[in-house]
Protein backbone atom coordinates (compact mmCIF):
# COMPACT_ATOMS: atom_id res chain seq x y z
CA UNK A 1 0.00 0.00 0.00
CA UNK A 2 1.13 3.51 -0.80
CA UNK A 3 -0.54 6.65 0.53
CA UNK A 4 -1.53 8.76 -2.47
CA UNK A 5 -4.48 10.59 -4.01
CA UNK A 6 -6.91 8.19 -5.66
CA UNK A 7 -10.60 7.51 -6.17
CA UNK A 8 -10.10 3.76 -6.50
CA UNK A 9 -12.69 1.71 -4.63
CA UNK A 10 -11.34 -1.54 -3.18
CA UNK A 11 -13.73 -3.98 -1.58
CA UNK A 12 -11.68 -7.15 -2.14
CA UNK A 13 -8.83 -6.76 0.33
CA UNK A 14 -7.13 -10.02 -0.54
CA UNK A 15 -6.78 -9.44 -4.27
CA UNK A 16 -6.49 -5.66 -4.55
CA UNK A 17 -3.88 -3.32 -3.21
CA UNK A 18 -5.28 -0.76 -0.76
CA UNK A 19 -4.86 2.80 -1.98
CA UNK A 20 -5.56 5.69 0.36
CA UNK A 21 -5.82 9.41 -0.27
CA UNK A 22 -4.50 12.05 2.11
CA UNK A 23 -8.10 12.50 3.32
CA UNK A 24 -8.32 8.77 4.05
CA UNK A 25 -5.12 8.87 6.09
CA UNK A 26 -6.38 11.85 8.08
CA UNK A 27 -9.64 9.98 8.76
CA UNK A 28 -7.69 6.97 10.08
CA UNK A 29 -5.09 8.79 12.15
CA UNK A 30 -6.25 12.22 13.37
CA UNK A 31 -9.40 11.25 15.28
CA UNK A 32 -10.77 8.14 17.02
CA UNK A 33 -11.65 5.20 14.77
CA UNK A 34 -14.94 3.36 15.24
CA UNK A 35 -15.39 -0.14 13.85
CA UNK A 36 -18.37 -1.85 12.27
CA UNK A 37 -20.43 -3.51 15.00
CA UNK A 38 -21.36 -7.18 14.89
CA UNK A 39 -17.87 -8.72 14.76
CA UNK A 40 -19.21 -11.72 16.67
CA UNK A 41 -17.75 -15.15 17.31
CA UNK A 42 -20.76 -17.49 17.27
CA UNK A 43 -19.43 -20.18 19.62
CA UNK A 44 -22.00 -22.58 21.00
CA UNK A 45 -21.75 -21.33 24.59
CA UNK A 46 -22.89 -17.78 23.72
CA UNK A 47 -26.28 -16.07 23.96
CA UNK A 48 -28.00 -12.87 22.83
CA UNK A 49 -26.88 -10.41 25.49
CA UNK A 50 -24.26 -8.79 23.25
CA UNK A 51 -26.89 -7.96 20.62
CA UNK A 52 -29.05 -6.31 23.26
CA UNK A 53 -26.12 -4.44 24.82
CA UNK A 54 -25.23 -2.99 21.42
CA UNK A 55 -28.83 -2.23 20.45
CA UNK A 56 -28.70 -4.63 17.50
CA UNK A 57 -31.82 -6.52 16.33
CA UNK A 58 -32.07 -10.28 16.87
CA UNK A 59 -34.63 -13.07 17.10
CA UNK A 60 -34.62 -16.80 17.79
CA UNK A 61 -33.15 -17.46 14.34
CA UNK A 62 -30.15 -15.18 14.96
CA UNK A 63 -26.84 -17.01 15.65
CA UNK A 64 -25.77 -16.78 19.27
CA UNK A 65 -22.91 -14.38 20.00
CA UNK A 66 -20.34 -15.67 22.48
CA UNK A 67 -17.74 -12.96 21.86
CA UNK A 68 -17.62 -9.55 20.25
CA UNK A 69 -14.10 -8.96 18.94
CA UNK A 70 -14.13 -5.24 19.56
CA UNK A 71 -10.70 -4.13 18.38
CA UNK A 72 -8.88 -6.90 16.55
CA UNK A 73 -6.06 -7.19 14.07
CA UNK A 74 -6.29 -10.99 14.18
CA UNK A 75 -6.96 -12.81 10.93
CA UNK A 76 -9.84 -14.84 12.40
CA UNK A 77 -12.14 -11.91 13.16
CA UNK A 78 -10.42 -8.65 12.15
CA UNK A 79 -12.13 -5.37 12.99
CA UNK A 80 -13.57 -3.58 9.94
CA UNK A 81 -13.59 0.15 9.28
CA UNK A 82 -16.21 1.86 7.13
CA UNK A 83 -14.59 4.72 5.22
CA UNK A 84 -16.54 7.91 4.43
CA UNK A 85 -17.00 6.85 0.78
CA UNK A 86 -18.32 3.38 1.66
CA UNK A 87 -15.16 1.30 1.26
CA UNK A 88 -14.49 -1.25 4.00
CA UNK A 89 -10.99 -2.10 5.20
CA UNK A 90 -9.81 -4.40 7.98
CA UNK A 91 -7.46 -3.11 10.64
CA UNK A 92 -5.20 -6.07 9.89
CA UNK A 93 -4.75 -5.08 6.24
CA UNK A 94 -4.34 -1.37 6.89
CA UNK A 95 -1.49 -1.99 9.30
CA UNK A 96 0.50 -3.87 6.67
CA UNK A 97 1.70 -0.45 5.53
CA UNK A 98 4.58 0.60 7.78
CA UNK A 99 3.98 4.34 7.48
CA UNK A 100 0.30 4.06 8.36
CA UNK A 101 1.09 1.62 11.20
CA UNK A 102 3.39 4.20 12.79
CA UNK A 103 0.75 6.91 12.52
CA UNK A 104 -1.97 4.72 14.01
CA UNK A 105 -0.02 2.72 16.60
CA UNK A 106 2.90 5.05 17.37
CA UNK A 107 6.58 4.81 16.52
CA UNK A 108 7.49 3.33 19.89
CA UNK A 109 4.86 0.56 19.54
CA UNK A 110 6.08 -0.45 16.07
CA UNK A 111 9.71 -0.43 17.24
CA UNK A 112 8.97 -2.65 20.25
CA UNK A 113 6.10 -4.87 19.09
CA UNK A 114 5.99 -4.67 15.29
CA UNK A 115 3.31 -3.18 13.08
CA UNK A 116 0.58 -5.82 13.56
CA UNK A 117 -2.05 -4.82 16.11
CA UNK A 118 -0.63 -6.25 19.35
CA UNK A 119 -3.74 -6.77 21.50
CA UNK A 120 -7.18 -8.33 21.30
CA UNK A 121 -10.11 -6.98 23.32
CA UNK A 122 -13.55 -8.59 23.49
CA UNK A 123 -16.90 -8.45 25.19
CA UNK A 124 -17.98 -11.99 26.07
CA UNK A 125 -21.34 -13.51 27.02
CA UNK A 126 -20.86 -16.82 28.79
CA UNK A 127 -24.42 -18.12 28.42
CA UNK A 128 -23.37 -21.76 28.84
CA UNK A 129 -20.20 -23.40 30.12
CA UNK A 130 -17.05 -22.75 28.13
CA UNK A 131 -14.72 -25.69 27.68
CA UNK A 132 -12.13 -26.46 30.33
CA UNK A 133 -9.08 -25.09 28.57
CA UNK A 134 -5.74 -23.33 28.85
CA UNK A 135 -3.44 -21.14 26.78
CA UNK A 136 0.26 -21.85 26.17
CA UNK A 137 3.06 -19.48 27.08
CA UNK A 138 4.92 -17.59 24.37
CA UNK A 139 7.84 -19.98 24.70
CA UNK A 140 5.75 -23.14 24.40
CA UNK A 141 3.63 -21.80 21.53
CA UNK A 142 6.84 -21.15 19.61
CA UNK A 143 8.24 -24.59 20.48
CA UNK A 144 5.03 -26.22 19.25
CA UNK A 145 5.33 -24.40 15.94
CA UNK A 146 2.12 -22.42 16.40
CA UNK A 147 1.43 -19.47 14.14
CA UNK A 148 -0.28 -17.54 16.94
CA UNK A 149 1.49 -16.30 20.04
CA UNK A 150 0.98 -17.70 23.49
CA UNK A 151 -0.98 -15.50 25.84
CA UNK A 152 -2.34 -14.74 29.23
CA UNK A 153 -5.70 -13.06 29.69
CA UNK A 154 -7.34 -10.50 31.95
CA UNK A 155 -11.08 -10.89 32.54
CA UNK A 156 -13.18 -8.06 33.99
CA UNK A 157 -16.72 -9.09 34.95
CA UNK A 158 -19.20 -6.34 34.07
CA UNK A 159 -22.57 -8.04 34.62
CA UNK A 160 -24.25 -11.33 35.50
CA UNK A 161 -27.27 -13.12 34.09
CA UNK A 162 -30.06 -13.61 36.61
CA UNK A 163 -30.51 -16.95 38.33
CA UNK A 164 -27.23 -18.46 37.18
CA UNK A 165 -24.32 -19.90 39.13
CA UNK A 166 -21.74 -17.50 37.58
CA UNK A 167 -18.60 -19.41 38.44
CA UNK A 168 -14.98 -19.37 37.41
CA UNK A 169 -13.11 -22.64 37.78
CA UNK A 170 -9.44 -21.74 38.05
CA UNK A 171 -6.55 -24.20 38.37
CA UNK A 172 -6.60 -27.39 40.38
CA UNK A 173 -8.09 -27.67 43.85
CA UNK A 174 -5.81 -27.99 46.84
CA UNK A 175 -4.61 -31.58 47.32
CA UNK A 176 -5.56 -32.62 43.78
CA UNK A 177 -2.47 -34.32 42.42
CA UNK A 178 -1.10 -34.08 38.90
CA UNK A 179 -1.46 -37.86 38.78
CA UNK A 180 -5.22 -37.62 39.47
CA UNK A 181 -5.56 -34.88 36.88
CA UNK A 182 -3.72 -36.86 34.19
CA UNK A 183 -5.68 -40.01 35.04
CA UNK A 184 -9.01 -38.18 34.55
CA UNK A 185 -7.77 -36.73 31.27
CA UNK A 186 -6.66 -40.13 29.97
CA UNK A 187 -10.10 -41.57 30.76
CA UNK A 188 -11.84 -38.63 29.06
CA UNK A 189 -13.66 -37.85 32.31
CA UNK A 190 -15.26 -34.56 33.31
CA UNK A 191 -12.42 -32.77 35.13
CA UNK A 192 -14.46 -29.82 36.42
CA UNK A 193 -14.69 -31.32 39.93
CA UNK A 194 -10.88 -31.25 40.13
CA UNK A 195 -10.74 -27.47 39.64
CA UNK A 196 -10.99 -24.70 42.24
CA UNK A 197 -14.44 -23.06 42.20
CA UNK A 198 -14.82 -19.27 42.53
CA UNK A 199 -18.12 -17.37 42.70
CA UNK A 200 -17.75 -14.14 40.70
CA UNK A 201 -19.46 -10.76 40.95
CA UNK A 202 -19.64 -7.66 38.75
CA UNK A 203 -16.38 -5.74 39.03
CA UNK A 204 -14.22 -8.80 39.69
CA UNK A 205 -10.90 -8.89 37.85
CA UNK A 206 -8.98 -12.09 37.17
CA UNK A 207 -5.67 -12.58 35.47
CA UNK A 208 -5.50 -15.99 33.80
CA UNK A 209 -1.82 -16.96 33.43
CA UNK A 210 -0.68 -19.12 30.55
CA UNK A 211 -0.66 -22.81 31.38
CA UNK A 212 -3.50 -22.55 33.93
CA UNK A 213 -6.72 -24.52 33.44
CA UNK A 214 -9.90 -22.48 33.60
CA UNK A 215 -13.58 -22.61 32.76
CA UNK A 216 -16.26 -19.91 32.99
CA UNK A 217 -19.72 -21.32 33.63
CA UNK A 218 -22.92 -19.83 32.28
CA UNK A 219 -23.88 -16.49 33.76
CA UNK A 220 -21.05 -14.01 33.31
CA UNK A 221 -20.74 -11.05 30.95
CA UNK A 222 -17.15 -9.86 30.87
CA UNK A 223 -14.38 -8.10 29.02
CA UNK A 224 -11.42 -10.20 27.90
CA UNK A 225 -8.09 -8.50 27.23
CA UNK A 226 -5.08 -10.39 25.88
CA UNK A 227 -2.28 -10.44 23.38
CA UNK A 228 -3.48 -10.84 19.79
CA UNK A 229 -3.83 -14.61 19.84
CA UNK A 230 -6.63 -17.15 19.48
CA UNK A 231 -4.55 -20.07 20.75
CA UNK A 232 -6.71 -22.22 23.03
CA UNK A 233 -6.23 -25.87 24.02
CA UNK A 234 -9.45 -27.64 25.09
CA UNK A 235 -9.01 -30.32 27.74
CA UNK A 236 -12.68 -31.13 28.38
CA UNK A 237 -15.78 -29.90 26.53
CA UNK A 238 -18.85 -31.51 28.13
CA UNK A 239 -19.29 -34.02 25.28
CA UNK A 240 -19.99 -31.31 22.70
CA UNK A 241 -17.97 -33.03 19.95
CA UNK A 242 -15.59 -30.16 19.28
CA UNK A 243 -11.90 -30.64 18.60
CA UNK A 244 -9.76 -31.37 21.65
CA UNK A 245 -6.09 -30.55 22.20
CA UNK A 246 -5.02 -32.94 24.95
CA UNK A 247 -1.42 -33.54 23.84
CA UNK A 248 -0.61 -29.85 23.38
CA UNK A 249 -2.53 -29.00 26.54
CA UNK A 250 -0.46 -31.37 28.67
CA UNK A 251 2.72 -29.89 27.21
CA UNK A 252 1.48 -26.37 27.96
CA UNK A 253 0.13 -27.11 31.46
CA UNK A 254 2.01 -25.20 34.18
CA UNK A 255 2.95 -28.00 36.57
CA UNK A 256 4.55 -25.58 39.05
CA UNK A 257 1.66 -23.14 39.48
CA UNK A 258 -0.22 -22.64 42.73
CA UNK A 259 -3.49 -24.42 43.44
CA UNK A 260 -6.71 -23.55 45.26
CA UNK A 261 -6.96 -20.30 47.21
CA UNK A 262 -3.27 -19.52 46.71
CA UNK A 263 -3.83 -19.38 42.96
CA UNK A 264 -6.99 -17.31 43.43
CA UNK A 265 -5.07 -14.74 45.50
CA UNK A 266 -2.32 -14.67 42.89
CA UNK A 267 -4.75 -14.08 40.01
CA UNK A 268 -7.41 -11.79 41.46
CA UNK A 269 -6.77 -8.16 40.58
CA UNK A 270 -8.01 -4.84 41.90
CA UNK A 271 -8.02 -1.24 40.76
CA UNK A 272 -5.33 1.00 42.26
CA UNK A 273 -5.64 4.81 42.06
CA UNK A 274 -3.14 6.56 39.80
CA UNK A 275 -1.66 10.04 40.14
CA UNK A 276 -4.14 11.43 37.62
CA UNK A 277 -7.51 11.86 39.36
CA UNK A 278 -10.13 9.65 37.78
CA UNK A 279 -7.67 7.00 36.56
CA UNK A 280 -7.06 3.59 38.16
CA UNK A 281 -4.79 0.79 37.00
CA UNK A 282 -4.63 -2.96 37.48
CA UNK A 283 -1.40 -4.94 37.73
CA UNK A 284 -0.59 -7.06 34.67
CA UNK A 285 2.28 -9.51 34.21
CA UNK A 286 2.73 -9.02 30.50
CA UNK A 287 3.01 -5.97 28.22
CA UNK A 288 -0.66 -5.01 28.52
CA UNK A 289 -1.52 -1.69 30.15
CA UNK A 290 -5.07 -1.65 31.53
CA UNK A 291 -6.63 1.39 33.19
CA UNK A 292 -10.11 2.40 34.26
CA UNK A 293 -11.46 5.88 33.66
CA UNK A 294 -13.95 7.24 36.22
CA UNK A 295 -15.78 10.25 34.76
CA UNK A 296 -18.91 10.78 36.82
CA UNK A 297 -21.27 13.53 35.74
CA UNK A 298 -20.37 15.82 38.65
CA UNK A 299 -16.60 15.19 38.44
CA UNK A 300 -14.01 17.31 36.70
CA UNK A 301 -13.01 15.99 33.24
CA UNK A 302 -10.22 13.42 33.12
CA UNK A 303 -7.39 14.70 30.92
CA UNK A 304 -5.15 12.34 28.95
CA UNK A 305 -2.00 14.13 27.80
CA UNK A 306 1.45 13.46 26.33
CA UNK A 307 0.21 10.57 24.21
CA UNK A 308 2.53 8.81 21.78
CA UNK A 309 0.85 5.36 21.43
CA UNK A 310 -2.53 4.04 20.37
CA UNK A 311 -5.22 3.44 22.97
CA UNK A 312 -8.36 1.33 22.95
CA UNK A 313 -11.31 2.80 24.85
CA UNK A 314 -14.19 0.52 25.88
CA UNK A 315 -17.41 1.77 27.47
CA UNK A 316 -18.39 -0.34 30.47
CA UNK A 317 -20.96 1.81 32.30
CA UNK A 318 -22.95 4.94 31.57
CA UNK A 319 -21.88 7.26 28.76
CA UNK A 320 -18.89 9.53 28.21
CA UNK A 321 -17.81 12.29 25.87
CA UNK A 322 -14.24 12.23 24.53
CA UNK A 323 -13.06 15.64 23.40
CA UNK A 324 -9.83 16.62 21.65
CA UNK A 325 -7.90 19.21 23.64
CA UNK A 326 -7.28 20.97 20.33
CA UNK A 327 -11.01 21.07 19.73
CA UNK A 328 -10.83 19.28 16.37
CA UNK A 329 -12.91 16.18 17.24
CA UNK A 330 -15.52 14.89 19.69
CA UNK A 331 -16.94 11.36 20.03
CA UNK A 332 -19.29 9.56 22.41
CA UNK A 333 -18.76 6.18 24.06
CA UNK A 334 -21.39 4.18 25.92
CA UNK A 335 -21.56 0.75 27.53
CA UNK A 336 -20.87 -1.91 24.91
CA UNK A 337 -19.05 0.32 22.43
CA UNK A 338 -15.34 0.63 21.69
CA UNK A 339 -12.97 2.71 19.63
CA UNK A 340 -9.32 3.06 18.75
CA UNK A 341 -7.60 6.36 19.51
CA UNK A 342 -4.65 6.54 17.09
CA UNK A 343 -1.28 7.72 18.33
CA UNK A 344 -1.50 10.86 16.18
CA UNK A 345 -5.02 11.84 17.31
CA UNK A 346 -3.60 14.10 20.01
CA UNK A 347 -4.46 14.66 23.66
CA UNK A 348 -8.03 14.55 24.92
CA UNK A 349 -10.30 14.82 27.93
CA UNK A 350 -13.18 12.66 29.05
CA UNK A 351 -16.43 13.92 30.56
CA UNK A 352 -19.25 11.84 32.02
CA UNK A 353 -22.62 12.62 30.46
CA UNK A 354 -24.96 10.09 32.09
CA UNK A 355 -26.59 11.82 35.07
CA UNK A 356 -28.01 8.61 36.56
CA UNK A 357 -25.38 5.90 36.20
CA UNK A 358 -21.70 5.91 36.88
CA UNK A 359 -19.63 6.70 33.80
CA UNK A 360 -16.80 4.22 33.34
CA UNK A 361 -14.52 3.21 30.48
CA UNK A 362 -11.41 1.11 30.04
CA UNK A 363 -8.23 2.53 28.53
CA UNK A 364 -6.00 -0.21 27.10
CA UNK A 365 -2.60 -0.06 25.44
CA UNK A 366 0.93 -1.42 25.83
CA UNK A 367 3.66 -0.90 28.39
CA UNK A 368 6.86 0.19 26.69
CA UNK A 369 9.94 -1.75 27.92
CA UNK A 370 12.64 0.26 29.60
CA UNK A 371 15.73 0.52 27.41
CA UNK A 372 17.79 -1.02 30.20
CA UNK A 373 15.54 -4.11 30.15
CA UNK A 374 16.25 -4.97 26.51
Amino acid sequence: MRIKSTNLVNQDLEQHKISLSDEDVNFLTKSPVKFIDGNFANYIWGGYYLYAMKGMPYDNKTPVAAESWEVSGHKKYPSCILMPDGRIFTLKDLLKDGELARLMLGDVIVENFGQAFPILVKFIDVHQHMSVHLHPSQKIAKALGEEDFGKEEVFIVIDLHEDTESLLYLGLKDKVSIRDFKSAISKEQNILHLLHKIHVAPGDIFRIPSGVLHCWTGGSIAIEIAESSDLTYRMYDFLRQRQMHIKKGLISFDYKCNQGNALKRQCKGKWEPMLIKGLDSVLTHNALRIERIRANFDFSPVKICNRDTFEVLMGIEGSIEIISLKGDWLVHLHKGSSLLVPAKAGDYMIKGVDQVNKNRALRISMKIPDKNDK
